[in-house]
């Protein structure tokens, strides 16, 4: 009994000592909603495949940013994509075509491949840059999510909206690479 207390105890002082920050607040999309989830991207469905695809669509919606008028979503998105050659025959998203959407919003500005190109510091420095958008590569190479913020307490976590699996944060060490894009909120005129 007293070691279950105990546990309780270190388990509520540990949440309550998260101190988050979050400098810019996105939509969380899931790939697997049903409103967009069969949807198929070339060979395989938005849910199978869709979540970088899904973390871009999450920015843009976050920052206005429209598709042919309509809101940014992954179906919106992916139909764009469709029509605008933004897959590979694999199903992977081409992000150099993404600022042709609005060229004046959206930069691509690369992707590093490796998941020790940046400290949690950089991150940190980039996620306060409300325009810089990071996507991380998690899950050993396998799956894609939109970073968000971080925290003061915990130097270690990158909270993150997730489309395909209920997680609000990876720690840094599970980072193996990251995509990266400058996205104008659509009111601004930069």
């Amino acid at each position: 009994m007293k070691v279950t207390i105990v546990l309780f105890f270190i388990a509520v002082v540990t949440i309550a000592s998260c101190y988050p920050v979050i400098p810019y607040t996105y939509p969380l999309y899931k790939q697997c909603d049903p409103e967009w989830a069969n949807q198929i991207m070339e060979t395989t469905t938005i849910c199978e495949v869709g979540c970088l695809m899904s973390s871009t669509s999450m920015a843009m919606g976050g920052k206005g940013i429209t598709i042919d008028t309509n809101t940014s979503n992954p179906s919106t998105f992916n139909y764009w994509l469709r029509n605008n050659n933004g897959y590979t025959s694999n199903d992977e998203l081409i992000e150099s075509v993404v600022p042709d959407i609005n060229n004046q919003l959206i930069e691509w500005d690369g992707s590093k491949l490796n998941g020790t190109a940046l400290s949690m510091t950089d991150i940190q420095n980039i996620l306060d840059e409300t325009n810089n958008i990071l996507i991380l590569n998690v899950r050993n190479g396998t799956h894609f999510v939109l970073a968000t913020g971080y925290d003061t307490t915990l130097q270690d976590v990158i909270y993150v909206n997730d489309p395909g699996f209920d997680q609000d944060f990876y720690y840094y060490d599970t980072v193996v690479g990251y995509r990266f894009f400058t996205m104008y909120p659509a009111n601004s005129s930069q």
